[in-house]
């Protein structure tokens, strides 16, 4: 009786063994930097007139949030985001920047439909 569980307990495992095989799960993309501009905890000694994030999968453009702000929480941004041709980056345009410390919060919909958000600080050092 045990031999005849076994045996149907590996034939089982065969079958869903090819059947996984057969119909490979779609893997699904968020997307998530791949390289920032200026650089995540960078200090920088030029002041930067854009922040521009690459992602690895394409994003939608109706969706893509880029905000940019001061040590003080204003907002520096001189615009609104854009989207690259390609669907991989997502830039913002900087009023002039005085020397500390700033914060950049993205929020991005990738094209499979899945939100990422997260944020980074960067600083332009003194006397720049």
């Amino acid at each position: 009786m045990r031999e005849r569980h076994n045996s149907i307990a590996l034939a089982l495992a065969a079958i869903l063994s090819v059947a996984a095989n057969m119909f490979p799960i779609v893997a699904w993309g968020h997307a998530f930097p791949s390289g920032e501009e200026p650089r995540v905890g960078s200090t920088v000694k030029t002041p930067p007139t854009s922040v521009v994030i690459k992602f690895d999968n394409p994003i939608e453009q109706l969706f893509a949030q880029l905000a940019v702000t001061d040590g003080a929480g204003h907002d520096v941004t001189a615009g609104a985001p854009t989207r690259s041709e390609d669907k991989r980056e997502l830039s913002v345009l900087l009023k002039p920047l005085a020397p500390g410390d700033y914060h950049v919060k993205w929020s991005v919909v990738a094209e499979d439909g899945h939100r990422t958000e997260g944020g980074y600080l960067f600083t332009v050092a003194a006397g720049s």
